[in-house]
């Protein structure tokens, strides 16, 4: 919005409250940041729901404000004082990690007193992140929502889907019996962390504050006391409807006023006009996006261009042909490659591959470039860039700004080892690439963390990349010498932790050179 006034989000909250299905059916919580216009919106147009503050913005805006007031010595146990405020079980334990905090702020008045007075200024991280900046132009602005939107859609129906099929290890007691399968497993977490507290509130309700009841609608410690004491399971009802809605659809109570919203007769005969008025060319256009929506299981993706061979060797000893790579052999392929994925060849293959594997999913491949972009130019690592890439650096910025969402010139595509750099850099990973070299990239600025997450990636047919699944504990191939030229010292703990992988490879060399 233009103006983040209170009549403007009164307005927006009146738009969005005009779109529910049911009617009374408003949301009975709502959370947000502190912006003050907003929270009085919300007061006047959903007087009977609950505005609380996001955790997540707190939590950063203060840890900001701490790094501008607190010495460096000090950080690190404000940080931890103030984790303790936020987690407080009840008032008593509130007021108490409060005082324990303005003591340790005490020679820090400019902290404490934002702390205090002001506690968080803030918007939707994530979306800003997409838009870049305020000064975008509507379609840009347009279409980075969609995609925010469309991430988190399709991350929400894979968490339904767990939801339905899969049953973790704390959850498998009788106790959770009417729950599981029906119920959020992000409720059954909290739940189970609620559970924990039973053992010293028993059913006392003084004691237990219920502030999982009243904050998530979830059973709270002194009711799952009684429960316990009963010998029954946690009653399905216990649980608010929030949280045993594991689908998109919206189930309509049919009435006689209800049939006009829902009639698609109008909208289907322009659509059969809209199509009979088109040209062969805009007809397939129009026919695609109607099958996107009538077959959401399907899809468009195509095959590579060339079959991947995953059996057989090379026939002829001697010299390997000069456009194999290792990714081919089938010594390697057939005792570390589990599974292939293929994605849309349409020029952003490489950043899709990263998407996937980062958890944004294939078309999240324009948030990679993104994130990519910024970390080119992040005031902590400018330096080691400008360094690394030399007169090469404005060349790779250029080649990760598009101009649309379509097909990419070849100058767009994902080369490595520029790319290598950055994403392990960005998203603190071991990224290997079998391609012809095979190379690994490790993080230049951070030490070595023994749960770090491996992306695998193949280059096949000289034009498209692929996502490789390995098994566990899989040979690394080496690193660059730019890598070992321009990395940090702590850096070094990478290729000493992974050194018997990196040894494995080593042995292998003769075999597969």
């Amino acid at each position: 919005m233009e103006s983040e006034q209170t009549e403007n989000f009164c307005w927006v909250l009146e738009k969005l409250k005009e779109l529910f299905v049911k009617k009374d059916m408003c949301p009975q919580v709502i959370l947000t940041d502190r912006d003050l216009a907003l929270m009085k919106a919300i007061e006047v147009v959903f007087p009977n729901s609950i505005n609380l503050l996001c955790r997540f913005h707190i939590n950063k805006n203060v840890g900001a404000k701490c790094k501008q007031h607190v010495v460096n010595d000090l950080q690190k146990t404000i940080d931890t004082l103030w984790m303790e405020v936020v987690w407080a079980s009840d008032e008593v334990e509130y007021g108490q990690r409060l005082h324990q905090l303005e003591q340790a702020c005490v020679d820090y008045s400019g902290f404490i007193n934002y702390v205090k007075d002001t506690w968080v200024e803030s918007a939707h991280w994530k979306l800003k992140q997409m838009l870049g900046n305020s000064i975008g132009d509507m379609v840009k602005c347009w279409e980075a929502m969609n995609n925010n939107l469309r991430l988190q859609l399709g991350n929400i129906r894979a968490s339904f889907q767990k939801s339905f099929y899969e049953v973790e290890h704390a959850h498998v007691s009788p106790f959770y019996g009417y729950l599981r399968g029906s119920v959020s497993r992000a409720a059954l977490r909290r739940i189970a962390e609620e559970l924990l507290r039973v053992d010293y509130v028993g059913t006392n309700r003084q004691i237990c504050g219920c502030t999982l009841r009243t904050s998530y609608g979830l059973p709270c410690a002194c009711e799952l006391g009684r429960y316990r004491v009963g010998g029954i399971p946690i009653p399905i009802d216990a649980v608010h409807v929030h949280w045993r809605k594991l689908t998109m659809e919206v189930e309509l109570e049919i009435g006689e006023d209800d049939g006009s919203e829902v009639d698609m007769t109008a909208a289907m005969d322009e659509l059969w006009r809209r199509f009979r008025s088109l040209d062969v060319i805009g007809k397939r256009a129009l026919r695609s996006r109607v099958c996107e929506l009538a077959y959401p299981t399907m899809t468009t993706l195509c095959p590579p261009p060339e079959k991947i061979k995953t059996k057989g060797g090379v026939k002829k000893k001697g010299k390997k042909p000069a456009d194999y790579d290792v990714y081919r052999d089938p010594s390697y392929h057939e005792s570390y490659i589990e599974d292939v994925v293929n994605v849309e060849s349409d020029g952003n293959c490489g950043f899709r591959v990263i998407a996937s594997l980062h958890g944004y999913g294939e078309d999240g491949w324009s948030m990679v470039r993104r994130e990519l972009g910024l970390e080119l130019i992040d005031k902590d690592r400018s330096t080691l860039y400008d360094k690394l890439f030399s007169n090469r650096l404005s060349a790779v910025r250029e080649s990760l700004m598009i101009e649309s969402f379509g097909s990419q010139p070849p100058e767009k595509w994902m080369s490595l080892p520029d790319m290598g750099y950055l994403i392990a850099n960005r998203y603190n990973v071991v990224l290997v690439c079998l391609g012809n070299p095979c190379i690994t990239f490790f993080p230049m600025t951070s030490s070595h963390s023994p749960n770090v997450s491996i992306y695998c990636i193949g280059f096949v047919n000289q034009n498209h990349w692929v996502q490789v699944n390995m098994k566990e504990g899989f040979p690394l191939p080496p690193v660059t010498l730019d890598w070992k030229k321009f990395r940090s010292h702590i850096a070094t703990t990478w290729m000493l932790g992974f050194a018997g992988r990196m040894q494995h490879w080593q042995l292998l060399t003769p075999v597969l050179a």
